[in-house]
């Protein structure tokens, strides 16, 4: 880091202290008086101003990373020392919510800065839509809504939904059009495609974790789709509108809040963007396998999951996706289809030791396992084919996910009585994310040094 990158965060720094108080006395002697939302909203807005510059202030990482460690370190301030936090600190706190929101849009800024690669298209472009799409929304849904969304938690409106939406769009469109990396008509469908699917991911978002998710999410959408014909860009939205009416007409065969659907419906369509047909085969096997045999495990207290549980369930084949969208590996398929067999595996578990408690430890993690091993078999077939490349990496698979589920058994406190809490799904993730390098680990460690024909020649001796 050079020194002319220090004179440049230093002033950055400045511009936000500056900005705070400004806000702060608008705060206090506005006339009107400012509600709490506008004034952390225009803090929100002013930010991810401030943020676009980044790519043009700086070539490297570290700079960036000096500059949001500063930020999280004044964002704790106004948390913790008293004398910041009825200061400055009420231009955030003055809303009456519990929300990390500020600590997930630094890390937003972090991820999209190096993700991009020096592509200002694809980091301007999520952090617009973070910066104002979110904002309107939530001054549009506080002073206009009436419709509510049926959802628990902080209440959400139709109106800034589609406040959402439409802003989402306009972030999306004009960019792409002026980037003239694309048509008209495509630069059109890409607003509409990316503003739909944030829309949906902002309604699922919860605790200011929407920061994150929204711009992570848009990256990925729009490096997906800003190269896509406007007939692959038209299929998209309609697949997108298919996969909405199949959930909900799934929504009375699962225990998902409708947060948790509106969840599911961008997923899906994010899998199938990023990645193609083949990676939605390992979520719709795990869908498949739930409901023909693991929901059919009989249950007396079924519990209603928001979009939290969803994001456990997904979090480490998210980031399988990710790494394969920057490197185009077609091998990190598996560990990827590991995450969602270790996932069915740990839910078949936990359904099995509630309803039957004294089930023995051996039994009730072999078929658990069994059921997770399930949602491998397409992959590996897509994968390898009908050979023995695909026998080893079902085999890989199942290595991966036996070992989660033994893992999940060892460490889960009160497994017999439906865990359902945060400590529950931050293990799950955990052990399934560690687990699922394992079966990358053994495909680059046997498939990678051992040539097939090898193998395949020791099996013919063997005979």
């Amino acid at each position: 880091m050079t020194a002319l990158d220090c004179a440049k965060i230093a002033f950055l720094l400045v511009l936000v202290a500056t900005l705070l108080r400004l806000l702060r006395l608008y705060q206090e002697r506005g006339v009107p008086r400012p509600s709490p939302e506008l004034v952390r909203k225009l803090f929100h807005i002013s930010g991810g101003v401030l943020g676009l510059s980044l790519p043009w202030l700086f070539v490297s990482l570290t700079p960036v990373l000096v500059l949001s460690a500063v930020m999280i370190g004044t964002f704790l301030a106004m948390r913790f020392v008293k004398s910041v936090r009825g200061g400055v600190g009420q231009v955030l706190l003055g809303v009456n919510r519990s929300s990390v929101g500020e600590f997930c849009y630094m890390s937003s800024v972090c991820l999209l800065f190096w993700l991009s690669a020096g592509d200002k298209l694809l980091y301007s472009v999520p952090l617009l839509v973070l910066a104002l799409a979110d904002a309107f929304a939530a001054l549009v849904g506080e002073q206009y809504g009436k419709l509510q969304l049926r959802m628990a938690g902080a209440p959400k409106t139709y109106e800034g939904s589609f406040t959402f939406m439409l802003t989402a769009f306009f972030c999306v469109h004009v960019p792409v059009l002026l980037s003239a990396q694309t048509g008209r008509l495509e630069s059109l469908l890409v607003g509409v495609g990316v503003g739909a699917m944030v829309m949906m991911a902002e309604v699922a978002a919860w605790w200011g974790l929407d920061n994150l998710i929204v711009p992570i999410w848009s990256y990925m959408l729009l490096k997906s789709m800003v190269h896509m014909s406007a007939v692959e860009l038209t299929s998209g939205i309609v697949v997108l509108v298919a996969l909405t009416l199949f959930i909900r007409l799934w929504r009375n065969k699962t225990i998902l809040g409708d947060d948790a659907l509106f969840g599911a419906t961008v997923w899906s369509y994010v899998v199938w963007s990023a990645g193609g047909w083949r990676w939605v085969l390992p979520p719709a096997m795990q869908l498949a396998v739930y409901a023909l045999l693991t929901a059919r495990v009989p249950m007396d207290r079924p519990q209603i999951h928001r979009f939290p549980i969803v994001l456990a369930n997904i979090a480490g084949s998210m980031l399988w996706l990710l790494i394969f969208r920057q490197t185009d590996d077609p091998a990190l398929l598996l560990p990827f289809a590991a995450c969602f067999g270790a996932n069915t595996a740990i839910i078949a578990l936990v359904r099995e030791k509630t309803a039957s408690p004294a089930v023995p430890a051996r039994r009730a993690i072999s078929s658990s396992a069994a059921k997770g091993a399930l949602v491998l078999i397409p992959t590996a077939l897509v994968f390898g084919g009908l050979a023995l490349d695909a026998l080893l990496q079902l085999a890989f698979g199942f290595v991966a996910v036996y070992a989660a589920t033994v893992l999940f058994y060892a460490t889960q406190p009160g497994l017999s009585d439906f865990p359902n809490d945060a400590g529950r799904w931050f293990r799950q993730v955990t052990i399934v994310t560690a687990t699922s390098t394992l079966a990358l680990g053994l495909y680059y460690g046997v498939l990678r040094t051992v040539s097939m024909p090898t193998l395949r020649d020791l099996l013919e001796i063997y005979q």
